[in-house]
């Protein structure tokens, strides 16, 4: 019943759908609220800088998912370069803060289709999602394609809707407001919207070409999410102000409501349950291979490796993950798992870069100054979660 390895699936098609997928909804529909209360208009700098520090870990996770193309990302990597503690650690933030990220996403589906019944909407989903995962990567990655482009279709209306607006301005005031220690906060919870480009490194035993298909399907879809993610959150903020969004746990559903196609509001709601949905398709999945690799060096219980023959899942690492998340729903606001989950996943891409800079020079694919950066930006940005 029961392989040793992953089988090796997923195409660079599939790989970027699998990664678009992973990115998009993570925070498009809900970041810009709480990023514009802290930072106003100034949210967008926030965002900018996320982005810069995003291409920074990701080129150090596609560097290293070239050398090291086994299930298991940083954990692996760290245990390979840095030594087996590092790889314990990178392993047990991940789990934690990917945890809470599900949490995260599953509270903001939620709450956009039921502010009553959000948080046990969050658990069907849930299931739903493990039923799917069961069946294997290869299958989750097939459906990620249509989400993708579904979604794709939704934001061009919802931005015509906001440009086809009188008196929208567009010349927003992104510098008004703006200090030191709210842009770095701002940069460390939108943060949270980007991590989602390194699933492809935790799946990399189930990449056909890993070290050709990764850098390449990381770059592209991290490019890809950072141009919408600019280009959606501009445009909100042209149509609403940040006072009117910064409690809302909805504010694509506010922005469009002002808009000219109001009458579609709908549309956002569809469009934000497609959207972290297809995160969760990667999400789960990719968390239950980090179980995998620490069960494979025996730190958790074998069982936890098991891959079934027929459909390639992690089936029994997928049910713990999903009963993690389940109790995680009953104990989290949305908000605060962001913020929680920003924290950990920051500390992972600290360790990350870590490797890269302690790789031999003709192993690396860049300059090791990317990795400089992204280690020293990683750690100011968890500190600026606690200190601010």
């Amino acid at each position: 019943m029961e392989n040793q390895e992953f089988n090796r699936t997923l195409t660079l098609k599939s790989s970027i759908y699998l990664g678009l997928s992973s990115m998009i909804g993570a925070g498009l529909f809900n970041n810009i609220a709480p990023t514009s209360k802290i930072s106003s208009y100034g949210s967008i700098i926030g965002l900018l800088i996320a982005s810069s520090l995003a291409f920074a870990n990701a080129s150090s996770s596609a560097q290293l998912s070239s050398l090291f193309p086994k299930t298991g990302g940083t954990y692996l990597y760290a245990k390979e370069v840095l030594g087996k503690p590092y790889g314990i650690t990178a392993g047990v933030v991940f789990v934690i803060g990917k945890t809470i990220s599900c949490i995260a996403i599953a509270l903001t589906i939620g709450n956009y289709l039921s502010p009553v019944y959000g948080k046990e909407i969050g658990v069907v989903l849930c299931l739903l999602i493990f039923l799917l995962s069961f069946s294997g990567i290869h299958k989750t990655a097939e459906i990620a394609r249509w989400f993708v482009w579904i979604l794709f279709g939704l934001l061009t209306f919802y931005s015509i809707s906001i440009i086809s607006t009188p008196g929208v301005n567009y010349a927003i005031p992104v510098f008004s407001d703006v200090s030191f220690d709210n842009v770095l906060l701002s940069a460390s919870i939108w943060f949270f919207a980007f991590t989602g480009y390194s699933r492809l490194a935790t799946f990399g035993e189930e990449v056909k070409n890993p070290k050709e298909i990764i850098p390449t399907a990381i770059f592209t879809g991290l490019g890809i999410t950072v141009f919408l993610y600019l280009i959606i959150s501009w445009l909100t903020l042209s149509v609403v102000s940040p006072e009117i969004i910064m409690n809302s746990s909805t504010p694509l559903l506010v922005a469009m409501d002002v808009s000219r196609f109001s009458d579609f509001t709908f549309l956002v709601v569809f469009a934000s349950s497609i959207a972290m949905v297809s995160v969760f398709l990667a999400l789960m999945p990719g968390i239950s291979r980090i179980y995998v690799a620490l069960s494979r060096d025996r730190i958790l219980p074998q069982a936890f490796s098991k891959i079934h023959k027929k459909f390639n899942s992690a089936y029994i690492s997928e049910a713990f993950v999903l009963i993690s998340v389940v109790i995680g729903i009953y104990i989290f606001d949305v908000v605060g798992s962001i913020k929680t989950s920003s924290f950990f996943i920051l500390i992972y891409y600290t360790i990350t870069n870590l490797c890269v800079i302690k790789l031999d020079k003709e192993k690396r694919l860049y300059s090791v100054v990317v990795a400089y950066y992204g280690f020293a930006f990683c750690l100011v940005l968890a500190i600026a979660l606690i200190v601010f």
